[in-house]
């Protein structure tokens, strides 16, 4: 599983800046950023200690948005990936007090929420810190530290399209908290 999500973090990751306007599906104009991502740093304490002669679970069987890891980036910093490379975010509309997400409807179609259909497995995160949600639907959506958990529809694997949107949408930090680099400038 590391060495799919090494190979999907290589590669450059972009980041577009955001554009003011209500409609969330022009987010992508502006220039791009890149920079070359490194291998996901996997903490030696984390990595599970296997017995016998099994072999290791197949990738295949996971969801997406089943597996989270931790990353460090050159310019954005800590961030968390699922296991198709996505960049995950978190909404500050959401409350990680509450059982519940408040992007729905056409949020949710630019907002993919990260679900799962069994408990996320994690890679250099606390695994106390991760659950999940209800969402409507009746799927279940992963959340850190409370805070519900997304990627952005039109990203490739490795980028940050739409860090700083609205002031609403921020990368987020193997901890929870949100990641305040790479904002775009402010709209005069």
């Amino acid at each position: 599983m590391l060495a799919v999500i090494a190979a999907l973090v290589v590669g450059a990751a972009m980041w577009w800046q955001a554009v003011d306007s209500g409609d969330q599906a022009a987010l992508t104009a502006g220039a791009p950023v890149t920079e070359a991502l490194p291998s996901p740093r996997v903490p030696p304490s984390s990595t599970p200690r296997r017995t016998g002669t099994s072999p290791p679970p197949a990738t295949s069987e996971a969801p997406p948005g089943r597996q989270l890891t931790a990353v460090y980036m050159t310019k954005m910093g800590q961030a968390v990936l699922d296991d198709t490379g996505a960049v995950l975010f978190r909404f500050e509309r959401d409350n990680p007090h509450k059982a519940r997400s408040a992007c729905l409807g056409d949020c949710a179609a630019v907002w993919i929420p990260i679900t799962t259909s069994g408990t996320p497995r994690v890679t250099g995160i606390d695994p106390a810190l991760v659950g999940t949600v209800k969402r409507p639907e009746g799927v279940k959506q992963v959340t850190l530290a409370g805070w519900p958990l997304y990627k952005f529809a039109n990203a490739r694997p490795g980028e940050w399209t739409g860090q700083g949107t609205d002031h609403l949408w921020f990368v987020v930090k193997p901890d929870g908290q949100r990641n305040l680099n790479c904002l775009p400038a402010p709209v005069q």
